[in-house]
């Protein structure tokens, strides 16, 4: 890089993390050469807000193609998780960014659950994470850490989890490892992220109305947007759970992860504390637990606020989809720059070598810049290896990315890799003038003031944590996909100069690698495009594999067909068995169960005068659900909060998901059943009891007969023989009807004995 270039890139930094003036900002504007977005690191208690993703994209936006309503809310679609409570932890970024996870997976895993804790422990792995600027290195420091977009993006989308919440309990300390390393967690994630989507939000921008737009696109598409404000007690109006922050100083709060779920344009600036400038605001999930506000864990904060920043969410695929990910970038994008002064283009590439005989399937990208052109190409048996573009050439794969972030991109043709074979993924991006060329990077920046008053900085990653895994022969760019410049060579920067108003800047920056990867998947695996095991009735199963072959198929062993059309999933369950025949070859033959997907509540909130809390709900036999809720006591009002994508109807009362809605006709009742439907699915009831179960009644019918003791005696052979039984808590208290700490046959027999004098009216 050349001196000019250099300087650029450092004011550029300054400029971006808020800490110099505006000469800075012009500066660096002004050369074209930014370096976009040094995250410094705070932790959770005194967090540094995120800034803009560059100078030159703040007027850029992602497209909005659809009209969108006044009012939104994804409550009332039943696609929120419940809301969960983060303690006294500093983890509201996991749960804001779990909460987006799960947002895009709960219409097919209604009672899905992933690990916030087993994100905020592995993102901070002395192996492969970031490290711990403050405190020791013991679990309670970890916890106490904050996070960004920057930190965990890159955690993510290189599979690091995200895992289930009973594999990974919340405050369980006795799951945590140290020595466990990243390959190990890669093999564990239960889910792929594949995509990173960033927004800009700036409310001093002419463009700040279509900003506002493309945020309401995202979650009216159904998306779980997180977002940071800074959080002080004096701007929020707890009358109306409403927040505006007003303050001209960051002093006395924090900055706070949220995840954005809905919207109101016409929600009045008089709610606030202080009136903002315009009507409109954002409707938001909190991580403080359910019983926190008014509004059952959800908070308003308007449109105008200044303080937000980091608005993302994050997208899945099927875990079978890719079993490889080629990157070197482990610790992602931390900056970007650009090559010339006027750059409205730069090339990219990445060379790695084929570890097996696989295919080379999609392309994984970050960019800095919205509405990003792309043009990929896959380059096999390279002839020079310190040029990407030497080898033979794959069919194109182009598109446009419209907002910045990452994006994993199905090639047009997937590329047959051999093992020990050389081979480079190379990417043209082209827009607007500014960065397009994102890696890694660590910076330090020491800035002292005329007055002699100095400050200093320096982002998350390490020089160490980039050198160990860098080398050259593996980053390049270029200006014109011709002449390729190798990253390594270039990859300390030194910088000292001094400002008109005499304020000095030193700086020392390292470049890592290119934010590009490879996904893979192995020859003759069969792809469902439903991951889920639970389908409504209509649903579409694709069927794909990466060779061009043709895949044959059979539905619970019946003749085998040529695949030509997606599968329709009937109205009984199914096992579909499928293979692959290419290139004379026979592969496996792959297979997965589908059955009708029941009607549910992914989660049901009870509300009496005194208590606010989810219901635990057990299975007691197909398609119902029981569980214990006793009102406290002297209650006249109870109200229900169901969550589904389906229909609840008490009696005849309809009760809308995501709403509190008062139960009407429920006193003297002892149960109250709740019916859930759902076109296409099987419908389900709730049965929630108003007083403890009845000792010996185990299948909680309401009545103790033979059928419970049937039970007993099944647990009791089950476990005598040495088999692990599953029961929850409540059944095993029920089914030990002698209270001897033991379930056997004399528990069955004396169940016996009482429903037989019952039975005869010999005990009531």
């Amino acid at each position: 890089m050349n001196k000019k270039r250099l300087t650029a890139c450092v004011l550029s930094l300054l400029a971006i993390s808020g800490l110099q003036n505006s000469v800075i900002s012009a500066n660096a504007v002004k050369s074209g050469l930014h370096m976009g977005r040094f995250t410094s690191y705070t932790q959770y208690e005194n967090a540094t807000a995120s800034g803009r993703l560059s100078a030159a994209n703040e007027t850029s936006v992602a497209e909005v193609n659809e009209i969108l309503p006044e009012q939104f809310d994804l409550r009332k679609l039943g696609l929120i998780s419940s809301v969960k409570n983060q303690g006294s932890t500093g983890m509201c970024w996991s749960f804001s960014a779990i909460c987006s996870i799960e947002n895009g997976l709960i219409t097919r895993q209604p009672l899905i659950d992933l690990s916030e804790w087993h994100l905020a422990y592995y993102m901070y792995s002395e192996k492969f994470g970031f490290p711990l600027r403050t405190g020791g290195i013991n679990s309670d420091d970890i916890f106490k850490q904050g996070g960004n977009f920057y930190m965990l993006s890159p955690m993510l989308t290189g599979w690091l989890g995200p895992v289930s919440e009973n594999l990974f309990p919340f405050e369980d300390e006795s799951v945590l490892d140290s020595e466990l390393d990243w390959d190990y967690w890669k093999s564990c994630a239960e889910y792929h992220v594949s995509d990173a989507n960033m927004f800009n939000y700036y409310p001093d921008e002419d463009v700040f109305p279509k900003q506002i737009e493309a945020v309401k696109q995202a979650v009216y598409q159904k998306h779980a947007v997180s977002m940071s404000y800074y959080n002080i007690n004096d701007c929020y109006n707890s009358k109306k759970t409403a927040y505006y922050f007003d303050k001209d100083e960051k002093t006395n709060g924090m900055y706070h992860a949220v995840t954005i779920v809905g919207w109101d344009d016409n929600y009045s600036s008089e709610n606030f504390r202080t009136n903002p400038e315009m009507n409109g605001a954002w409707l938001v999930k909190n991580s403080w637990g359910p019983d926190w506000g008014i509004d059952y864990g959800y908070f308003w904060i308007s449109y105008a606020d200044p303080s937000m920043t980091e608005f993302y969410y994050l997208e899945t695929e099927p875990l079978q989809k890719h079993d490889t990910i080629y990157q070197y970038d482990d610790y992602g994008y931390w900056t970007a720059f650009s090559v010339s002064e006027s750059d409205n283009s730069s090339y990219v590439a990445n060379i790695f070598t084929a570890e097996k005989d696989t295919y080379l399937t999609s392309v994984m990208l970050c960019n800095v810049m919205p509405n990003e052109a792309y043009e990929i190409q896959v380059y096999q048996d390279l002839q020079d290896f310190s040029n990407p573009t030497s080898g033979i050439a794959s069919v194109e794969t182009t598109g446009i990315l419209h907002t910045a972030g990452y994006h994993t991109i199905d090639l047009t043709q997937p590329v047959a890799l051999q093992a020990g074979q050389k081979f480079s993924i190379v990417v043209k991006f082209s827009g607007d003038d500014g960065q397009h060329i994102a890696c890694e990077a660590y910076t330090k920046n020491t800035i002292t003031m005329p007055d002699g008053a100095e400050t200093s900085e320096e982002n998350m990653l390490t020089e160490e944590m980039i050198r160990k895994d860098f080398h050259a022969g593996e980053s390049y760019y270029s200006t014109n996909g011709e002449k390729w410049h190798d990253i390594y060579d270039e990859k300390i920067i030194n910088d000292k100069y001094t400002l008109e108003d005499g304020t000095q800047i030193e700086s020392y920056a390292m470049l890592g690698n290119i934010c590009v990867r490879g996904l893979t998947q192995d020859a003759g695996v069969i792809i469902f495009s439903e991951e889920s095991n639970a389908l409504p009735v209509g649903t579409e199963i694709k069927l794909t594999s990466a060779e061009n072959g043709q895949i044959y198929y059979s539905i619970n062993n019946s003749e085998e067909m040529l695949y030509t059309a997606p599968i329709i999933m009937p109205e009984e369950n199914i096992t579909i068995s499928a293979h692959v025949v290419a290139n004379d070859q026979i592969y496996s033959v792959y297979e997965k169960e589908y059955q009708v997907q029941e009607a549910m509540c992914s989660s049901i909130l009870a509300i009496d005068d005194e208590n606010i809390l989810y219901l635990q709900f057990e299975k007691n036999n197909e398609n119902q659900y029981v569980t214990t809720w006793i009102p406290s006591e002297n209650t006249n009002k109870i109200k229900l909060l169901p969550m589904t994508t389906g229909q609840v109807i008490y009696q005849e009362q309809e009760l809308d998901s995501g709403v509190a809605t008062v139960l009407k006709n429920w006193q003297g009742e002892n149960k109250l059943i709740l019916h859930v439907s759902q076109e296409g699915m099987q419908e389900t009831s709730y049965i929630i009891y108003l007083q403890d179960f009845m000792l010996g009644d185990v299948n909680t019918d309401g009545v103790i007969n033979a059928e419970d003791a049937t039970d007993v005696l099944e647990y009791s052979a089950k476990f005598g023989s040495g088999e692990l039984v599953d029961k929850s808590a409540d059944w095993l208290s029920r089914a030990d009807y002698n209270k001897d700490e033991t379930i056997n046959a004399e528990d069955a027999t004396e169940i016996l004995i009482y429903a037989s004098k019952f039975g005869t009216g010999q005990v009531n």
